[in-house]
């Protein structure tokens, strides 16, 4: 699965600041037609979209477009024009329910495309139907979204998320039981370097994968954060090569540096390893 530490917001009305965008070489750069486009101007957006994804070389970064709401009248249009030019993918804002998700993977799979699809959580009703949405075909990551969360459900924010604890480890949770990358809420007070790296340590510790990004400047710092150490990488490596030596003896617990090893530590070091190799660093 591609690498998905930072998905960059860039308004869908804008090439100039797609082309921003492109030059920072996110992970994931997410075309927008939903918050960062007026009303007025949603059909301009998708033209610009459309002939950015026709003209610019993307490098590295994945193309990715996000729709309005499938509850909105504009999600239709927003398909029809953007599919024929072949995105890399589709960020499906407020998903509800599975029915949303698999409609978007019907009009896809109609315009001839095979891309993934990624589903923001962001409503008290998302969070309520999380199971069968990420169980819905086609998806490749589930994205958390706070700021609309609190908007829908009256809390009110706080700096450490806390308002939101429940549905930030309840996405990631659904996330990996259903095999999916979990993708954390943007960081909004984009100046704040030290706030935005503390919060991805926090969503890496919870077991996000990624972030959403809102400003080029976010980007060095979170492709950091979701990205292994060498001396993690390191560590894991070592353990995966002292189990594989236990397992051939025939053993099963045993101890690595004074502490007891058995199987969910290596899974979670496999998992570093998996981020590494995903990262290009293996």
């Amino acid at each position: 699965m591609r690498p998905r530490r930072a998905l960059l917001f860039m308004p869908g009305d804008d090439r100039r600041k797609i082309e921003k965008g492109i030059s920072i070489s996110p992970d994931s750069i997410i075309m927008d037609l939903e918050d960062g486009v007026a009303f007025s101007r949603k059909a301009e957006a998708r033209m610009v979209i459309a002939e950015a994804l026709a003209e610019l070389d993307f490098g590295r970064s994945e193309r990715l477009v996000r729709i309005n709401a499938v509850s909105t009248p504009f999600a239709q249009a927003d398909l029809a024009a953007v599919l024929p030019a072949r995105p890399d993918g589709i960020v499906i804002p407020k998903a509800e329910s599975s029915e949303q998700v698999a409609s978007v993977a019907a009009q896809v799979k109609a315009a001839g495309l095979d891309i993934p699809l990624i589903a923001i959580i962001e409503s008290a009703r998302g969070v309520v139907h999380l199971r069968e949405i990420a169980a819905a075909s086609g998806l490749a990551a589930l994205c958390f979204g706070a700021e609309d969360l609190a908007g829908d459900t009256g809390a009110i924010r706080q700096p450490d998320l806390s308002e939101s604890a429940y549905a930030r480890g309840a996405v990631v949770i659904h996330a990996r039981a259903f095999g999916l990358q979990a993708i954390d809420t943007p960081f909004v007070a984009f100046t704040d370097e030290d706030g935005l790296t503390a919060e991805a340590r926090s969503a890496r510790i919870l077991g996000y994968t990624g972030k959403l990004a809102i400003h080029p400047r976010q980007i060095a710092i979170l492709h950091g954060a979701f990205t292994p150490e060498p001396d993690e990488i390191g560590r894991a490596q070592a353990l995966i090569a002292a189990f594989e030596m236990q397992a051939d003896a025939g053993t099963g617990a045993f101890q690595v540096d004074g502490r007891m090893v058995d199987m969910p530590m290596i899974r979670a070091a496999q998992a570093v390893l998996e981020r590494a190799r995903s990262a290009g660093l293996l």
